[in-house]
């Protein structure tokens, strides 16, 4: 992690608590000692992030820092509350990590009681059906760095077989997560239940389409489908 990183680590860290955090407590989530929190906290506040605190009894950052107070239609809060749960229930560890620190954000720019009444706008998600989120990781880095992905799947018909895919989209229904890509084996575009994959591994080779031209042609195939 370069300081860059760290610096706006420290500044998410800081949104997403309520209560002072010590320098001691930092320098164990990022690595480092505790002299490098007292200057990385130095740095931040000659930059206008407006902390509090001080060595000994923790750093806490105000409200309303970079953004103004923005205010969003009681629907639209709801919509991005319900969301973000979404994903803080479906997502695998990363994706759900970085829900809670959009939700953090979002909180800090809005005025408090409005904050407050989306928080508690008595919109839940319930349970998934069956966690997958080791394959929901690695189907997410596959995607994002553009490379193929492997894996053994086992069909309806309890079929098993080897496969390489081009990845494409992640789909969430009710009670099932699926995979769209073009399947080298088959030459065509498919569709893979998650719960029936085993063993995904992202590989070295990088697929020769875009992401963009992909879609398109997965598009072609399925208009229906929302890509």
């Amino acid at each position: 992690m370069t300081r860059a990183e760290r610096l706006l680590a420290i500044v998410q860290t800081l949104r997403g608590r309520h209560t002072p955090v010590t320098a001691a407590a930092l320098a164990s989530d990022f690595d480092v000692s505790e002299r490098t929190i007292y200057r990385d906290v130095g740095v931040l506040i000659s930059r206008g992030v407006v902390i509090e605190g001080a060595a000994g009894y923790g750093y806490i950052l105000k409200p309303g820092n970079f953004l103004p107070p923005m205010t969003f239609a009681p629907d639209e809060a709801d919509a991005i509350v319900l969301g973000l749960r979404y994903v803080m229930r479906r997502g695998d560890a990363a994706l759900s990590d970085g829900a809670r620190s959009a939700m953090a954000k979002i909180a800090d720019v809005m005025p408090d009681g409005a904050a407050n009444q989306a928080r508690s706008n008595g919109l839940v998600v319930g349970p998934a059906g069956s966690p997958h989120g080791d394959v929901l990781a690695t189907i997410r880095n596959a995607i994002r760095r553009g490379r193929k992905l492997t894996f053994a799947y086992t069909d309806a018909e309890e079929r098993s077989s080897s496969r390489t895919v081009w990845p494409v989209a992640l789909g969430f229904f009710d009670n099932l997560e699926m995979l769209a890509g073009w399947c080298e084996d088959r030459e065509a575009f498919r569709h893979f239940r998650l719960d029936r994959m085993r063993d995904a591994r992202v590989t070295d080779h990088r697929i020769p389409l875009g992401s963009h031209r992909l879609m398109s042609r997965c598009r072609e195939v399925e208009p229906d489908v929302a890509l």
